[in-house]
């Protein structure tokens, strides 16, 4: 029952807070407690989960406040079941993420991409760019490279509102079991810059992804390119014997 009255405090709380003006400050605690009949540690529980998700901010002595959302990425170092993507995590979480296709080509692999999928140089691969929003705010800039003899569809089909991760699972039984990440620093180039809507050299979070199936053969290789004002990475770790 104290987790269902928690839950309520969040939810109604986060339909509040997305009513006010950035910057404004909550009640105290104290009066909030009164409004919703709740004990402290069931108001501190939902509004700490509200700060994880970047609806609210601390500020050592004056308060609580209304700040920018933050859209939590979780990506696991190891997957102990299926790789879900960005697309899948996001919705559901009760957002809407819709993607505007920039790339949708065959290329050939080149030396980078064809040591990535374990295929030769000169085979043809889908490369497939996407500028990625949350709410209808910019989120990320992604690009996805797959093989085009084994996924030829996704040089056509239609990714504005769906994810890749899942196509591949409907339209060709493929699971998903892995993705190795590297996470490093990126400047922006001018293209990318006017894509983001951010000014040229703008330090962007990047993300490079190669995801496996069972086997350990790679299917997707990729990069994704964040804001870091409305984006964050989150791993879980998990031994080998869970």
């Amino acid at each position: 029952m104290a987790g269902h009255k928690y839950a309520q405090v969040r939810d109604h709380l986060l339909r509040r807070v997305q009513s006010l003006p950035v910057g404004e400050r909550l009640p105290a605690e104290g009066i909030l407690c009164s409004e919703y009949d709740v004990s402290r540690i069931t108001l501190r529980r939902a509004v700490d989960e509200l700060v994880q998700d970047g609806y609210l901010v601390r500020e050592h002595g004056r308060g609580t406040f209304v700040s920018h959302p933050r859209y939590n990425l979780k990506h696991r170092e190891r997957f102990v079941n299926e790789v879900t993507g960005f697309h899948t995590q996001l919705t559901r979480q009760g957002h809407t993420v819709t993607s505007r296709v920039t790339v949708q080509r065959s290329e050939r692999a080149g030396t980078r991409l064809a040591a990535a999928l374990g295929i030769s140089p000169a085979t043809s691969v889908v490369r497939l760019e996407r500028l990625r929003s949350v709410n209808g705010v910019v989120h990320h800039l992604a690009e996805s490279y797959v093989e085009e003899d084994r996924f030829p569809d996704v040089l056509t089909s239609d990714f504005t509102d769906s994810s890749l991760y899942a196509h591949l699972r409907a339209r060709h039984d493929v699971l998903l079991v892995r993705n190795e990440i590297v996470v490093g620093l990126h400047r922006c180039d001018a293209r990318e810059a006017a894509l983001l809507e951010v000014a040229e050299e703008t330090p962007l979070l990047l993300a490079t992804s190669c995801v496996f199936e069972p086997g350990r053969k790679p299917v997707i290789f990729g990069t994704s390119k964040f804001l870091p004002d409305t984006a964050e990475l989150s791993f879980d770790i998990v031994a080998d014997s869970e």
